[in-house]
């Protein structure tokens, strides 16, 4: 992908290059022993995340019998955790995989991209102002998170263990209680808040990164396709002749069958840009449906738990009675899964309809005017359209789009309603 010139992609570089994105996409990083830098950087990082959430497993397992409220956030924390390693896993083990897909989001991608550039300029506008304002929520939602951890730092939470003692822990970030006593980790607070704040920080940027790369391809591919769908709503309107016209010389004949050759001249180009978009269509949903599937799964799984434990700690259940204030703080985690969720929804959901736009698109091409070899070439390509049903589904008959996004938040509303009803 040729970057020398920024404003030719429908892609936001100064961000990627501030959150190290670009560093770690690009193949001509900086190396060390033949390895990207960056990435070496990113291993670190994800085996520090990895052995974190193993140690918040082991801490689920070790409060679930004396402290359950405490073994479901360590739990929950632990799995995040997981999840995001195996995201940004995708990210750095695919890079050049990455990084040749995003080649569509250059302005020279398709044929036509001179004739309609003002479309690539707003989709371009649009893939700024997305992941600018995801850096923005993805930069408060942690900050916002830490400034309530200091508020209640003072708040103590008992922590039974098995044999019996009860520790009593000042709230913190992550609240990693198992690896030392209360007494050492209240007197180390400050340390502990600092070291727990950088494990969120590298939590909420492997979310930043994998989400800027998600909206700037899906954004991208709709940028492509909505020129291919301009280039084919344009063919024959401008270069044909009238033709139910009086006059009817030889000249005209042969200068209308040499612009019936440059139609088909010009249709075969649009469809030979119209593969190639599609051939990029079918390599990001190869390389991200099994992670964007399990996040729907993953982040429904954990809307119905936190809504749930959030529900509760306003009960009077001595079991969520101890962790009110933590629990609490779980609404910032809710509403960013929340709004993941339907970005996801909503992008797959245009994704689509600029996928069918296609053959809307030939029919509004001045097909009736053109000769048969003209329409035999519109009818082909219509068919091979209606043939490629490759699109981001949950089941053989559920397609991610935003009717899923309602039907999973109306499926969590139930499940969280029987929970609270039947505890």
């Amino acid at each position: 992908m040729d970057t020398r010139n920024d404003k030719n992609h429908v892609f936001h570089f100064e961000l990627a290059k501030c959150i190290g994105l670009y560093q770690i996409l690009d193949p001509g990083s900086l190396k060390y022993r033949g390895q990207n830098v960056y990435h070496i950087v990113a291993a670190c990082i994800l085996l520090t995340m990895f052995v974190n959430s193993m140690l918040l497993n082991v801490s689920g397992v070790y409060y679930w019998t004396d402290n359950l409220s405490i073994s479901v956030d360590c739990f929950w924390k632990a799995e995040t955790s997981m999840y995001l390693v195996y995201k940004m896993w995708i990210v750095v083990g695919h890079s050049n995989d990455i990084w040749d897909c995003l080649s569509i989001t250059r302005y020279d991608f398709t044929s036509f991209s001179l004739r309609n550039r003002h479309i690539l300029d707003l989709f371009r506008g649009r893939s700024v102002r997305f992941t600018t304002m995801f850096a923005i929520v993805y930069s408060c939602f942690p900050a916002s998170y830490l400034v309530s951890t200091l508020v209640y730092r003072n708040d103590v939470l008992p922590v039974k263990n098995h044999d019996g003692s009860v520790g009593f822990y000042r709230q913190n970030v992550m609240n990693f209680y198992l690896m030392v006593s209360d007494a050492t980790y209240n007197t180390n607070y400050t340390t502990f808040y600092l070291v727990e704040a950088v494990h969120l920080s590298m939590m909420v940027m492997s979310f930043l990164i994998f989400d800027i790369v998600l909206v700037t391809l899906c954004i991208g591919i709709c940028s492509q396709m909505q020129m291919i769908c301009s280039a084919f709503k344009s063919v024959g309107h401008k270069s044909l002749c009238y033709s139910h016209s009086p006059i009817d010389h030889t000249d005209k004949i042969n200068k209308k069958r040499n612009e019936h050759d440059l139609v088909y001249a010009e249709l075969k180009t649009i469809i030979i840009d119209h593969q190639a978009v599609m051939e990029k269509y079918e390599d990001f949903l190869a390389l991200f449906r099994r992670v964007l599937l399990s996040q729907i799964v993953i982040s429904s799984l954990s809307v119905i738990t936190l809504s749930f434990i959030f529900i509760m700690s306003f009960s009077d259940d001595d079991r969520f009675k101890d962790m009110d204030v933590a629990f609490k703080k779980m609404i910032c985690p809710i509403l960013a899964i929340l709004i993941q969720v339907y970005i996801v929804c909503y992008l797959f959901d245009y994704l689509h309809d600029q996928k069918d736009s296609i053959i809307f698109a030939l029919y509004s091409s001045n097909w009736t005017e053109m000769d048969m070899k003209c329409k035999k070439l519109i009818l082909s390509t219509m068919k091979m359209n209606n043939a490629n049903q490759k699109k981001l589904k949950f089941t053989i008959t559920r397609i991610v789009n935003l009717e899923m996004f309602y039907k999973i938040m109306g499926n969590c509303y139930t499940v969280v309603s029987v929970l609270v009803n039947y505890i």
